[in-house]
Order: structure tokens, then sequence, then C-alpha cells
């Protein structure tokens, strides 16, 4: 018989003697008799049993309880079923726990809109103990895996945070006496001090490149901790990007020439500007020009092209190295990935400077690609929105 009972009236039947490793199932019928039967093979069984004959008295035990598994009549006074299954999923912290539907009819269009609303699965009334049991043991296992992964990745995401931050809180009290050491260093290599001899000069001039090295690697991690905890502002302007070319290349116009490397630049457009931040774009400039006179051979070439169309800005660096092992492109934009190419001078790499890179023309709106070009050498192509939609 259908009972008759207050909507809001949270008189359910609760028949938990163990502790909390019992799983707790919620069960929403109408009908007292279904409840009881339902009760009865789950206390045998060794589940907590909640049992409620409105959605409405469920939801209000919800909303300081949780459950392991819900089961419901589709067929309710009051708020049916189906709604009841929209109302659990709303809630973010039982978005995840399986719904069965308990159903006397076979309503194709009933159990779809039920499967819609966030029903896991249903049972055919009358209920039958064995196929009762299957499903809910079936649906336990799924759920208890699914919250295990979550909590997992909850965990591991909570410890790479805390590593992230030690490692920008490291790399920033590192910084300061790097720039000290180099700074020093470069004054003795003056001679302000006195003269130095040969020996001393070759001492003096590895403390720099020493110094400036590491500091580019410190640079690069305080980045990464800047990028992975959310704390890396940009600030775009629309402005020309051939000024930021012009500047990296008389940047690098000097380690390009130790390895009499031409680096030359072409613009392609008279339009040159879009919208970005300056310091990052000088960033991303640095680390793929820096690149390429790395992994260049000497008396090559290295270029930068600007063009343009209509939406976006585009510009090219190219260089006559030997390109990237076809396998190996996917190891170029991830953190600390390398390829199996080496710097043809013996110069430092972190595999950190092109995950930067890619990074920061993510947060502009933009892309970064890079080919092989023919017959030899690597192509990288960054396309940057002329108007940035969000940042």
């Amino acid at each position: 018989p259908i009972m008759s009972a207050d909507p809001h009236q949270s008189n359910f039947e609760n028949t938990s003697q163990d502790g909390p490793q019992r799983s707790r199932i919620l069960v929403v019928d109408d009908d007292k008799s279904t409840r009881r039967l339902v009760q009865k093979i789950l206390n045998n069984a060794g589940y907590e049993f909640e049992g409620f004959p409105s959605a409405e008295a469920a939801l209000l035990y919800l909303e300081d309880s949780t459950v392991d598994i819900v089961l419901s009549d589709i067929m309710l006074d009051g708020m049916d079923g189906i709604e009841f299954c929209d109302q659990i999923r709303s809630q973010t912290r039982h978005e995840d726990v399986p719904i069965i539907c308990f159903t006397g009819i076979s309503d194709i269009e009933s159990l779809n809109r039920a499967y819609k609303a966030g029903a896991s699965d249903y049972i055919m009334k009358p209920l039958r103990r064995v196929e009762l049991l299957n499903r809910i043991d079936h649906h336990l296992e799924v759920y208890r895996r699914k919250k295990t992964a979550k909590d997992s990745i909850q965990r591991l995401n909570s410890e790479s945070e805390s590593k992230t931050k030690f490692l920008g809180v490291a790399s920033h009290d590192l910084r300061n006496p790097l720039v000290s050491i180099r700074g020093i260093s470069q004054y003795l290599g003056s001679e302000k001090f006195g003269p130095l001899n040969d020996g001393q000069h070759e001492l003096v001039q590895t403390i720099v490149d020493a110094s400036e090295n590491m500091l580019l690697l410190v640079e690069d991690l305080l980045d990464i901790s800047l990028l992975e905890t959310g704390q890396m502002r940009i600030q775009p302007e629309r402005q020309s990007l051939e000024s930021i070319v012009d500047q990296a290349v008389i940047l690098h116009s000097v380690s390009a020439y130790k390895k009499h490397i031409q680096l030359s630049k072409e613009t392609k457009t008279d339009d040159c500007e879009a919208c970005f931040d300056k310091k990052l774009m000088s960033r991303v400039l640095d680390n793929l020009i820096s690149n390429a006179v790395k992994f260049s051979p000497s008396n090559t070439k290295i270029k930068i092209a600007i063009e343009s169309d209509s939406d976006a800005l585009h510009f090219h660096v190219e260089d006559e190295g030997p390109g990237i092992p076809e396998n190996e492109f996917d190891k170029l934009f991830k953190e600390f990935g390398r390829t199996s190419n080496q710097p043809t001078a013996g110069e430092s790499t972190s595999g950190i400077g092109l995950f930067v890179t890619n990074r920061i023309i993510q947060r502009h709106g933009g892309t970064i690609s890079v080919e092989n070009r023919s017959p030899k050498g690597t192509r990288f192509t960054v396309t940057l929105n002329r108007i940035i939609a969000h940042v």
C-alpha cells in the first residue's frame, strides 16, 4: 500500500550497530512494506540502513550526512525519484554517490530521464534479493575505486603544490646571492682592482659564465613556481613585437658571435602590433633564441621572422641545426624534457625553458609549434592573437 506521509518528516529507520566500516545505504520509497523488505535484506547482508518515505525527507538528511549509495523509487508522492536524482547530483559532496532507481513499470522514457538526471542503474519491482545485492555490491565497488582514485589525486596535487611553493621560495632566495657573485666577478674581470694574468682572467670568466647559467636556471625554476601556483600575472598591452625582437637579437648577438653564427631579423609585415606582456614575451624570445644558439653548429644562420594576418601576429625562430628526432617531439614542451640532441659547444641546458615558454604562450591565449625544416634545421612558430579574450 502507498503510505501518506509528511514530505518533510525525517522518520527514518536506523539499524546501525557497527562502526564506520559498514557501508551506509539510503533507501527512499513511500511504500512502508518495501522499505521493511529492503531493510531486512540489507541488515542481513551487513549494510547500514537509512530509510525515508519521501525524497524531501531524504534530502534534509543528506544536508548533514553522507551515504555510500542511494536506492530510490521513481514513482514517489511529492518530489519524484527523477527530480530527487537531479537534486543529489547538484550537491558537490554527493555528486559521485551511486543512485539505483526502483521502478514497477518498464517505461523507457522515464528511465532515460532518470539516467539524464544522474541515476547509475535501475531495478524492476518486485525486488529480488540476489539481484538487489549484486547491483549494490557492484556499484559500491566502483564508487570505492573512484573515491580512492580522487583521494590519491587530491593528495598528489597537494604534495605537488607544496613542492612547487618550496621551489619558488628556494629559487627566490638563491637569486640574490647569484646576482652578487656574477656582479663581483664581472667587476674583477674589468681589472679595476688591478691587472689580471691570463690564468686569472680565465678563472674569473669561468665564474661569470657559471653564475649566469645558474641565474638562468633559477629564473626558469621561479617561473615554474609562479605558473604552477597561479601567481604569475600577465599585464598585456597592445604594442609592437618588433622592438622586443630587436632587443633579443642584440642580447644574444655576443653568444652567437662566439660560435660564428649569424643572427638576423626579417619583418614581413607592416603591422607588428599585438596584445602581450612585454617582460614575459622577452622571456619567450630569450628561451627560443638561446636554444637555437646552443644547438646550432658554427658557421650557420639563425633567423627571427615576423609575419601577420588580420587576427594574429606570428613569429618564427629558424636555425640550421640537426633538427628534432621524429620520435622525440613530445618531449619538447614537457617539464625537464630533453631530446637526445646536445648543445654544440658544451653549453648547459635544464630542459625547463621550452616548458616555461609554452605555458607563457598559453597564458596569452596563443600557440607554439615546432617543425623540422628541409634540408636541415628547426623552426619554432609562435602565434599571438591581436586581442586577448581573457587573462
